[in-house]
């Protein structure tokens, strides 16, 4: 068994509470994880404890059960447990769950068309439908994702909301083939993007959204098909925004070199699935994909080639296998 670690602790109390099948559970105020993961995680285990532990306590108490490693890291002020701490729970709690584990991530008699209307049905209800970008950047902070440095953070916290959202109701979750890390899998596996359609001018932006390097694409697609969910919307771009942006991510003071989204409303949530390589060659032969060069790292080295979809085109196809428009 390969542990992949949650990415935030939205991410690892879900995945907590799904070991023991003890409900839905999401982060408290501040971004703090509640004291009923670890009563819950306890008794699922048949762990022991008393209802005085602290939450501290119980988690350590916890994972001296289980034989992980509890430190200073795991804890900080607050009676906080750090994403630290959640993921040694989360790997020593999943190895020690992993029949049961393997029983609750098998959709092996899963349709395609099930799996897209589950996830479609949970993803329109739970995509995040106006975002402000200092609450979502600062939530992102608090739930310790490192993403939250990022200047195109509505893609990143579309993606955190909605993965957790997705494991919490269905199961699954992030999939790691070779070096490649994968947002979502079910049967299949998923990438989330989310697509801007107003440029910084305030025109229509270009139709084409940029998805994954092509050596992750046709890992996965070689892996059974790759899904993608996309998330269209209306940004504002504000220049105030970009400087509060630069600096409460400690890049010092000075002019941004360009103007950030501070504010991200969703339009409308599409899915797509690229079953085969065949289907991707026939893609990229009538243009409904293409694969472009991205340039340099700051290192000097060549960033892999990523595949761009072509919005226009792919809806017309049968790329296409879901579309719901916002109120």
């Amino acid at each position: 068994m390969d542990f992949l670690p949650a990415r935030n602790k939205l991410e690892a109390v879900v995945r907590i509470s799904n070991l023991t099948n003890s409900g839905p559970e999401v982060l408290g105020p501040g971004s703090k994880e509640r004291k009923s993961v670890f009563e819950n995680l306890a008794i699922g285990l048949q762990i022991s404890f008393e209802n005085s532990e602290t939450k501290q306590s119980l988690a350590k108490l916890i994972a001296k059960s289980l034989g992980a490693k509890w430190d200073s890291t795991c804890e900080s002020i607050g009676q906080t447990v750090t994403l630290i701490g959640l993921n040694r729970l989360l790997e020593a709690a999943e190895l020690s769950t992993w029949n049961s584990l393997n029983e609750f991530l098998d959709h092996s008699d899963l349709s395609f068309e099930q799996e897209v209307k589950s996830i479609s049905e949970i993803a329109v209800q739970e995509t995040p439908r106006n975002m402000d970008g200092k609450s979502c950047i600062q939530e992102m902070r608090e739930a310790e994702d490192p993403r939250w440095k990022q200047v195109q953070w509505q893609g990143f916290y579309f993606e955190m909301k909605m993965q957790s959202s997705l494991t919490r109701q269905l199961g699954g979750g992030r999939k790691k083939l070779v070096n490649t890390e994968f947002d979502y899998a079910l049967k299949n596996i998923w990438d989330m993007k989310a697509h801007s359609t107003v440029s910084s001018s305030g025109k229509t932006a270009s139709q084409n959204a940029i998805l994954n390097d092509s050596r992750a694409m046709e890992l996965a697609i070689n892996n059974g098909g790759l899904g993608l969910i996309l998330l269209n919307g209306i940004p504002t771009y504000d220049l105030d925004f970009t400087k509060w942006h630069k600096e409460f991510r400690g890049d010092g003071l000075g002019e941004p070199g360009r103007i950030l989204k501070s504010k991200f409303v969703a339009t409308d949530l599409e899915m797509y699935f690229i079953p085969t390589i065949e289907r991707l060659h026939q893609a990229l032969k009538e243009n409904q994909l293409a694969l472009k060069p991205q340039g340099r790292n700051s290192n000097g080295k060549p960033r892999p080639d990523k595949y761009h979809i072509n919005l226009n085109l792919a809806r017309k196809s049968d790329l296409i296998v879901f579309a719901h428009k916002f109120n």
